[in-house]
Order: structure tokens, then sequence, then C-alpha cells
């Protein structure tokens, strides 16, 4: 299959995100002349002019976390996962994404969402130009971004929603919205870095009559392999907690 832009470059630890195939790419491995990539297929090498070979790669959702551009901390892909999971994702469904920030969970969303629409909304305009880049280098088009406050903007809304996250300042705040602007048997989740927020929404969405309530975190343990022998790395990824609820 040819190659269409943007692509990946990779080798066993590096990988480059490539938009143009004009000019160079100046790795500390080499130079990688890019109208070289041109006619090649996924798949296919490409080397420097050290002689150094790089792997041509479709972009795909599991690069979305890697090369998108940041502006606030985004959530983890293993968070995305449980949401997307937990949450009764369907793929034709209506989502509220309240809090974009760099747009990373709003483009997972939308990409597993393939028949149906996620709608994001941030209070930042400066925030919502880098998810905005973001959507448009993963070809997205079922996201619709608006800027302001999600309490404003809610008001207006005449659809119910399948899914509604939150990762916001004051989440237990708009709760109460999220509750009416949802279908019975949806979702909820809300992210928060900090275990005190985290138990303040959970007593909000009780409060609210939200059943199916569960608040977790989710740790990734890596592992290193050497010659004598195996053992975890010092490292713990504790990034946040999520609560999700159910409306019934």
């Amino acid at each position: 299959m040819k190659v269409e832009l943007p692509l990946i470059l990779k080798d066993n630890r590096d990988s480059f995100l490539i938009s143009d195939l004009k000019g160079e790419l100046h790795t500390h491995k080499g130079v990688i002349d890019l109208s070289e990539i041109k006619g090649k297929s996924y798949g296919d090498v490409v080397k420097t002019h050290k002689g150094h070979a790089f792997k041509i790669l479709p972009f795909t959702p599991s690069d979305f976390f890697r090369h998108f551009k940041r502006g606030a901390t985004p959530i983890m892909p293993k968070d995305i996962g449980a949401i997307v999971a937990m949450c009764g994702l369907k793929p034709d469904s209506l989502i509220l994404d309240a809090g974009t920030g760099s747009g990373m969970i709003a483009a997972y969303l939308a990409y597993f969402n393939k028949y149906g629409e996620v709608v994001t909304v941030e209070k930042r305009a400066e925030f919502a130009k880098i998810a905005r880049e973001n959507f448009r280098l993963a070809k997205l088009k079922n996201v619709h971004q608006i800027i302001g406050d999600v309490h404003e903007v809610a008001e207006g809304f005449k659809k119910e929603f399948d899914l509604i996250v939150l990762d916001m300042k004051d989440d237990y705040l708009f709760i109460p919205s999220a509750k009416k602007l949802l279908k019975v048997g949806s979702y909820i989740a809300v992210y928060n870095p900090y275990i005190e927020p985290s138990r303040r929404v959970y007593e909000v969405m009780k409060k609210e009559g939200f059943t199916d309530l569960e608040c977790f975190e989710i740790l990734k343990n890596d592992y290193e392999f050497k010659r004598v022998g195996t053992r975890p790395l010092t490292r713990v990824w504790h990034t946040g907690f999520i609560v999700i609820g159910r409306k019934c």
C-alpha cells in the first residue's frame, strides 16, 4: 500500500512523525532525504546518510499520544481505554467532552466513534488551537469544537448524549447539568489527578442518583529484561483517578 501523509518513521527506539516529503529529517543517527519516501509502501525502509534504516509505518491511533502537540497534560491511553471499555461506547454515539486540553481523549473517542460525533468544549483558546491542529493531523471529521464555558454552552444543547467525559476544574459543579444531558442508561466519566476532588465528584454523583458508581485508578508497571533477570522499572505510572456513574 502506497504511503499517505502523515506517516511514521520508526526504528527500535525512535519514532518520527512526517507530514511533508520536502526537505530533510535530521536525527542523531543521520539525515534522511524525505523525498526518498515518495513511491514507497508501508513496511519499506528509508536510510539515513549514515546507513541507519527507519521503517515506514502508517500514522494510527497508537501514535496519537506520542506525536500530538501538547498544551495541557493529557489523559493517558490506559485511562482512555478504561473509559471506552466501561462506558458503553458505541460506534454511533453522541459524546460530550468537557475540558478539551490537547484533544487527546476527544481524538480517541472520535476515532472509535466512527459513525457518531464528539462535541468538545474548552475555555482556553490557546489549548483549543493546539487540539484543533491535532484533530486535523489525525484527519478526524467527526469532532466539533466549541470554545467557551461548558456551563453556558450546555444550555444550548438540544440533544441528549450517550457519554459525557469531564476533565476540568470544578468538575463536580457540572454533574447536575450532565445528568440532564445524558440519555437514560448512559454514562459519565470524570477524570481528576487528585483523590479529594474525585471523592467530591463521587458524592455529588451519588446524591444525583447515578448508579453503578466506581472510583478507581489504573497503575501501569513497566518491566525490563536483562541477562541477569527480569524486574519492574522503578517509575510508577500514576496519572489520575476516574469516577464513573450511570444514569438510570
